[in-house]
């Protein structure tokens, strides 16, 4: 009787006993697989994200490529520009084009350059995170290795070999199965996370080697522009030299500065009633002159290089009637009108350059010329101070200014009676 009652004492302490290990097993398992659920930034990286990064990498390397390819060839356009020398107005025509385009170009590469810094930035913080997490991810797999040693949980074999009962050792391989399946995915998804960090890195030393290489392409473009514009200028003081004997290529070139008061009469004519029709529909005033005080027409100037009335002409050498004041200026600097209107004109002309002309009523019209681009177009309805068009030296000019002019019913008057520039 006292060996029934041993036996069943002792059933019951192994009952325990394997209780006991299934319970600490289960928590065993349990613990990594919720440590699992509390790091969602690991599965936040998968294979789409990597593939997304590879071909954020191929564009930034197609955008470097192209960005080599972004400076102008001078050597070309000068070679072109040989076939023009014997025609001043065709050869002007041409190179104040090719700087039109420097301009454009130089515009959007700094354009890209802003667009590609906002990426950069985009990617720092990218790399960061994927780092933060790749770190913490390998001590989360440190931590889980001590905790396998010190729990001996490497001993499968063992803990399988003493298994009570078959329900035990099918329990325990259970566990046993979901850890190694955790473990495996915890390494898998630390792998990829690591890839992910190594093609942010590439994509950010991409993008940063980008940007310097456009930075690098606006310097080459502006000094480009600038060898262009000396080019320019050289040429036409050369060729101003090489006829100054003879009267009749003198008489010739006279005729083609006066090219611009003779697009300016006729624009005088072909815009009074219709200019006068849209200033009526769009602003709502009659064609008279309000007697309104002009504002200045340059943002900033250094100097006036030449004023209004007769002086030697400083490319031609002749003494000619100057029609308005010239406002040294930097190349760009913005230039506005000096009071509300209707636009008469705005284009091209090889002595003017880009040039505007605005209709203010009543016969005053002021006229803007040598501009290095234009922001306004004919029969556009401008307000006075607003700006129509930037400073540059395209026509007839060998250095950046703003020739500045007001004609009165037909003919040219002193700006300085509108606008003070200097004493009389």
């Amino acid at each position: 009787m006292n060996n029934r009652f041993f036996k069943k004492k002792s059933d019951k302490r192994a009952a325990a006993v394997c209780l006991f290990m299934t319970a600490v097993m289960a928590l065993l398992c349990v613990i990594p697989i919720r440590a699992a659920h509390a790091a969602p930034a690991y599965s936040s990286i998968t294979s789409d994200s990597i593939k997304q990064k590879q071909a954020e990498i191929e564009k930034a390397k197609q955008e470097k490529s192209e960005m080599q390819n972004r400076k102008s060839d001078v050597e070309g356009i000068k070679s072109n520009l040989e076939k023009q020398k014997n025609d001043i107005k065709a050869y002007i025509q041409e190179i104040d084009t090719a700087l039109e385009q420097m301009s454009y170009n130089i515009m959007d590469l700094e354009d890209q350059i802003a667009i590609l810094e906002v990426d950069i930035a985009r990617t720092e913080e990218e790399y960061n995170e994927a780092k933060a997490n790749e770190e913490e991810h390998y001590e989360a797999m440190k931590a889980r290795m001590k905790m396998m040693y010190e729990k001996n949980e490497a001993g499968i074999l063992t803990s399988l070999l003493t298994s009570t009962s078959l329900r035990d050792l099918l329990n325990r391989m259970d566990y046993i199965e979901a850890i190694i399946a955790y473990d495996k995915a915890s390494w898998e998804q630390l792998k990829t996370t690591r890839a992910y960090v190594d093609l942010c890195w590439q994509e950010l030393e991409m993008s940063k080697e980008t940007v310097a290489e456009a930075k690098q392409s606006v310097e080459v473009e502006k000094a480009n522009a600038e060898a262009l514009r000396e080019e320019k200028k050289a040429q036409l003081e050369e060729y101003m030299k090489s006829i100054a004997a003879s009267q009749a290529q003198i008489d010739s070139l006279n005729s083609q500065i006066n090219d611009c008061d003779d697009e300016i009469e006729a624009l005088n004519k072909a815009i009074e009633v219709e200019q006068q029709q849209i200033w009526l529909a769009q602003q709502g005033k009659g064609k008279t002159y309000d007697g309104g005080s002009f504002v200045f027409p340059i943002a900033s100037y250094k100097y006036v290089s030449s004023k209004y009335g007769w002086r030697i002409h400083p490319v031609y050498g002749t003494q000619k009637f100057h029609s308005g004041v010239d406002l040294a200026a930097s190349y760009g600097t913005a230039i506005y009108a000096a009071y509300a209107g209707v636009v008469a004109g705005a284009g091209y002309n090889s002595s003017m350059g880009n040039y505007v002309m605005i209709n203010h009523g009543d016969g005053l019209y002021t006229v803007y010329m040598h501009a290095s681009a234009l922001y306004v177009k004919e029969g556009d309805v401008v307000s006075t101070g607003q700006t129509i068009a930037a400073v540059g030296s395209t026509g007839v000019s060998t250095g950046n200014h703003l020739h500045f002019s007001v004609r009165l019913n037909g003919e040219y008057v002193d700006p300085n009676n509108y606008i003070y520039f200097y004493d009389t």
